[in-house]
Order: C-alpha cells, then structure tokens, then sequence
C-alpha cells in the first residue's frame, strides 16, 4: 500500500532533497581538517636498531642443538 505523498519516482527525489541538505549543511559548517603530525624518525630509528641486533643477537648467539 503507497503513501498517499509518495509517487513512484519520489525515492530518487527524496535522495536528492537529502544529499542537497547535507551539502548545504557542510557549506554553511565545514569541517576543518587536523593538522598531520610528521612520525619522529628518531624513534622509528631506535626502534629498527633495537629490532635489527636482537636479530643478530637471536642468529649468533642461540645455542643449536
């Protein structure tokens, strides 16, 4: 049973009216972005050390079997 406002093509139109709305909100109230924070190198940097000689640690002085 149809509404009696709704037609056959108001779904298309109701997306439409929606999608106007929502530009015309975000126009009248931009979200503004967030200043990107650069990575510390020198973190990343001791992190990789530390990763690469418990690797070489774990290679040359694991006892073998």
């Amino acid at each position: 049973m149809a509404h009696p406002e709704s037609d056959p093509g108001s779904a298309g139109s109701d997306l439409e009216r929606l999608m106007l709305k929502a530009r015309e909100a975000q126009a009248a109230n931009p979200i503004e972005d967030e200043p990107v924070k650069t990575p510390n190198l020198l973190v990343l940097g001791v992190v990789a050390i530390v990763l690469v000689l418990t690797s070489l640690a774990i290679h040359f002085f694991w006892p073998v079997s």
